[in-house]
Formats: C-alpha cells, structure tokens, sequence
C-alpha cells in the first residue's frame, strides 16, 4: 500500500528533478558563454559533486536535530531561497555579465542542501510505506526520476534557447517552490529520529560507516557499491560520445539515441516493478542477476562494432541496473531499523558522490591512455567483482536474516 505522504514525496521528488537539471544546464550554458573555456565549464559539475559530498558527510549530524520531513522541507526551501537569489542577480546583471565567481559560489551552497537531501529522501521512503510495499515505492520513485530526468535533459537546452538563462533559472526556482511545499505535507507514518539514542556530532558522522562494517549484508552492499562507483563514470555522456565515434563510426545523433535507450530500459523495469504488487521477491537473487548481467553487458559492449545492437545492449544494461539498484535499495532499507537509516543512507551518498568524482578522472585516464575500447572492459571487470559480492552476499544471508527478522523477500 503507498501512502499519501509517499506520493507526496514522489512528487516533491519529481519537481525537483526537473528544477535541478534545468538549473544545471542554464548555468552552464551561461558558464561556457561566459569562459569560452571548457576547462571553466568543467568546474561546475566538479564543484557540485564537491559540495554534495560535504552535504552527505554533514547530514547524519543535522538529521539528529530535525525530523526528516522537516529536515527535507528546510532542505529544498534553502535550495530554492539559494536559487532564487541566483535568478535576482541574473536579472539584474543580465546575461551576459555576471560574476563567475558568484555562480560557482551560489551553485556550491546549493550543491550542499543537495547532498542533505539525497539520503533523507532515501530515508523517508521508508518511513512512509509499510515494509512489505518498500519494493514498489522504490520502483514508482525510480520511474518517476528516470523519466523527469529524460524528459528534463531532452527538452532542457530547447527551454533555455528558447527562454534564456535567466528566465529558466526563474522557472527551476518555482519548480523547487513546488517540491518544498510537497514535502511540507509528508507524515512519517513508521518509528522516526525521536526515537534514536543521543550521541555527539562525532558519533553521528562515524554512525554510518559503523552500521556499514557491523552486518556482514551491509559490507556486501559496500563491496558492490565501491566497484560499481569506481567504474560507473564509464558511461559517462562524454565517453559514451568518444566510444560512438572512434568505435561505431556513426554521428552525435546515436549518442543520443544511446543515453535514451538506457534511460529507456531503466523506466521500463521500474515500471512494470512497481505494477507487479502481489509477487514475492527474493532481493539476494535480483542483486545476483542485475550485477551480472551488467558485468557481462558491459563486456559485450566494448566489442560490438553494430550501432543498432550497440543499441539494444545499452536498453539492456539499463533495465538489469534498474533490477539490481532497486533490490539494493530495498536491501538497504530492511537491513536495518528505521531509526537507523538516515546516518546509513548519508554514508552510502557521501561514498557515491566521492567515487563518482574519481570515477569520472579515472575512466578519462584509461579512455587516453589505454583506448577507449579497453576502458569498457577494464569496467566490465570492475562490474563483475561487485557480481561477485552479490554471490557472497547470497551465503551470508542466513546470518543477515537473523539480524533484521526478514527472509529476504519482500511482497
């Protein structure tokens, strides 16, 4: 059963998706015009994943003093107060004069409520649907992003061509409006932070990492996401492009035909999940089967010479992520009490964050020093040691049973 907070944080989800892609290409449309330099341009996306990082190191210390709802409610009306200082200061300046030095500033402090945001909202699924629906929530909230995000990207440079900068930053600041007073009307329908032990700002920030080495289904998890980020970089937008000319030969057009076909295979498993409400699912064998199909995928991507079955792979490799992402999810948010979750969650994004940073300086290494052809399989390895947790994972769930009373499946 989905609740009504929960599709009140579906929605509040979904706004700022759309708010936050549309901000970020206005900028950096803006940014590149501003520069000519794509060393600059380059900048920002650095200093948001910089700032994220830090937002995901401090929230197990901010999530102590406020309830979560509140939390992502203050969250997203600091993102929109930060946003919408940025759009006065458009207006005023103009264009084509303002300040580089002030939008890198204002996109790192929102970058910060960012990285706040992620794990609370990770946190909040759970405290907002019964255990047994956890599944389908996180296959709906799933769906919902991939496709704001495909709709956000495809139509997000037409809007600022046709908009201009200013006035998209102006209409992402409402869209995060709207997503701040969604969340303002969530309920934490299950046990919320009122009820978790008191501890000191050191302990909060070290809670996560704690929780992560304590349950051996945990450290799995870790092992799985450490390999994974290490090498999710690959797939990147402007490597893919580099693998679309120098491999298959063909024009820009297929690198974006590619981007949709994964986002594509991604919304498609999501939505048929979320559908699939009276099956019992076993989450061991769905992180068993979507790790390794990616892993074998992914091989099968860095030899295939054929545009269309190029295609059809990246369709593939999207639908078996979303498989084993939404079993990992899930895996995460039954693992533990709730009460437990948030310090877990801002762990796990501050890792992401981190990793996809030297993920992306690592996979241009490779692509310039090895060949673009040899950093997909060089991934493929990456992606098939996190394959080999999951199998690992499998022989150690009795024991991770015994600790959160599940059986692994979930309705």
């Amino acid at each position: 059963m989905l609740t009504q907070s929960f599709h009140r944080l579906w929605l509040s989800q979904a706004l700022s998706t759309l708010g936050d892609i549309w901000y970020i290409l206005a900028l950096v449309v803006t940014l590149y015009h501003l520069s000519g330099s794509a060393t600059i341009t380059a900048l920002y996306p650095l200093l948001r994943v910089a700032g994220m990082t830090v937002g995901s190191v401090a929230a197990p210390v901010i999530m102590r003093k406020l309830r979560l709802n509140r939390l992502l409610t203050s969250s997203l009306g600091g993102q929109t107060l930060g946003l919408g200082l940025l759009t006065v200061y458009m207006l005023l300046v103009g264009n084509e004069n303002p300040n580089i030095a002030v939008l890198v500033g204002m996109v790192f402090g929102i970058s910060i409520l960012e990285g706040v945001a992620g794990p609370v909202r990770s946190s909040l699924v759970a405290l907002t649907v019964p255990e047994t629906s956890l599944l389908k929530a996180n296959s709906v909230l799933a769906g919902v992003v991939e496709t704001c995000s495909l709709a956000g990207w495809a139509f997000g440079s037409i809007t600022v061509s046709w908009l201009g900068a200013s006035q998209v930053l102006l209409l992402s600041t409402l869209l995060l409006g709207g997503a701040c007073i969604s969340s303002a009307m969530i309920k934490e329908v299950r046990i919320n932070m009122d009820q978790a032990p008191v501890v000191s700002w050191g302990q909060s920030l070290q809670e996560g990492w704690r929780i992560y080495f304590t349950l051996p289904k945990l450290r799995v998890l870790l092992w799985m996401d450490f390999w994974e980020g290490l090498f999710r970089g690959a797939f990147a937008g402007a490597l893919l492009l580099v693998f679309v000319n120098e491999r298959l030969h063909v024009g820009e057009v297929w690198w974006g035909w590619m981007n949709g076909a994964n986002l594509g295979g991604f919304v498609l498993i999501s939505i048929l999940m979320s559908r699939l409400t009276d099956e019992k699912w076993n989450l061991g064998v769905m992180l068993t089967v979507g790790s390794g199909f990616v892993a074998a995928l992914t091989l099968g991507f860095s030899f295939s010479t054929s545009p269309v079955v190029t295609l059809g792979i990246m369709f593939a490799i999207g639908a078996f992520q979303a498989i084993k992402n939404l079993a990992e999810r899930t895996s995460y948010q039954t693992s533990v009490p709730t009460s437990e979750l948030p310090p877990l969650f801002a762990a796990q994004s501050s890792l992401t964050s981190i990793l996809y940073g030297v993920s992306l300086l690592l996979s241009g290494w490779i692509a310039d020093t090895l060949g673009i052809q040899m950093l997909y399989i060089i991934a493929s390895v990456g992606f098939a040691l996190s394959f080999v947790g999951s199998l690992a994972g499998r022989v150690n769930a009795k024991q991770a049973n015994r600790y959160n009373g599940t059986e692994g499946t979930v309705k």
